[in-house]
């Protein structure tokens, strides 16, 4: 192995300083406040759960900014899955922390933060499409 020193170097190897890292993708949510999600997406309800079902127990946490549950464009049946967005990204934390889990008209939820901004109906019915 030659040219290479195994002696302890304290600075960093070199390409990893903070001048020449690439931005953190947008959405991402870190350690900083700014990036804090405000939706969660709310998996396994019930075809029958209406908005107001969601609001009367995610509401406890915090102001609501929108419910929306998606249905299927071509079948107009929920899909099993709905976004619950906050104005608060507290709010978003603490409701994931504590909804994660709990039963709501017989079925255990799945909350997590949503990864993406809700999608317009033309940009839904083209992934549909695409199936």
């Amino acid at each position: 192995m030659r040219g290479r020193s195994y002696d302890y170097s304290p600075s960093p190897p070199r390409g990893y300083g903070r001048r020449h890292r690439s931005p953190s993708p947008k959405g991402r949510y870190g350690g900083r406040g700014r990036d804090l999600p405000t939706s969660l997406l709310v998996r396994n309800l019930r075809h029958d759960c209406r908005p107001e079902d969601l609001r009367r127990l995610f509401g406890h946490f915090g102001p609501l900014k929108d419910i929306y549950l998606p249905r299927d464009y071509y079948t107009g049946e929920p899909r099993g899955f709905g976004f619950v967005q906050y104005l608060e990204s507290a709010d978003a934390a603490d409701a994931k922390h504590h909804m994660d889990g709990e039963i709501l008209l017989g079925r255990e939820l799945t909350v997590v933060f949503a990864e993406e901004n809700r999608k317009k109906p033309a940009e839904m019915r083209q992934r549909d499409s695409v199936r």
